[in-house]
């Protein structure tokens, strides 16, 4: 790892926050759930791509549809990973797709 990370990394990873960081736990869902929810939303984003985030153990893994795999350490690895290994670059910030996740999440509201 380089100095510039070590220093910048010092907060707990995406996958690893639960709720509001000012009290952790405040909204009602385990570590280990939040967890699933944040690959879960990942991958909705990444399935036009052909690609699927998955962990195993405290490992994430980014996997093609024939098999290929990136390990991975942080989100920004995972768009890089994805764009390696899929069918088309990834965008996180398509606003088609975050249009979809604002209709989806007032749907299950």
């Amino acid at each position: 790892m380089c100095g510039a990370c070590g220093i910048l990394g010092g907060g707990p990873d995406w996958v690893e926050r639960v709720g509001d960081l000012e009290t952790p736990g405040a909204s009602g869902r385990t570590r280990l759930a939040e967890r699933q929810r944040r690959i879960a939303l990942v991958n909705r984003l990444l399935a036009a791509g052909g690609v699927r985030l998955s962990e195993q153990g405290s490992q994430l893994i980014v996997r093609s549809a024939t098999g290929r795999a990136k390990l991975v350490t942080d989100l920004a690895h995972v768009w890089v990973a994805a764009d390696l290994l899929g069918r088309k670059e990834v965008d996180p910030l398509d606003e088609g797709f975050l249009a979809n996740l604002q209709a989806s999440a007032g749907d299950s509201a």
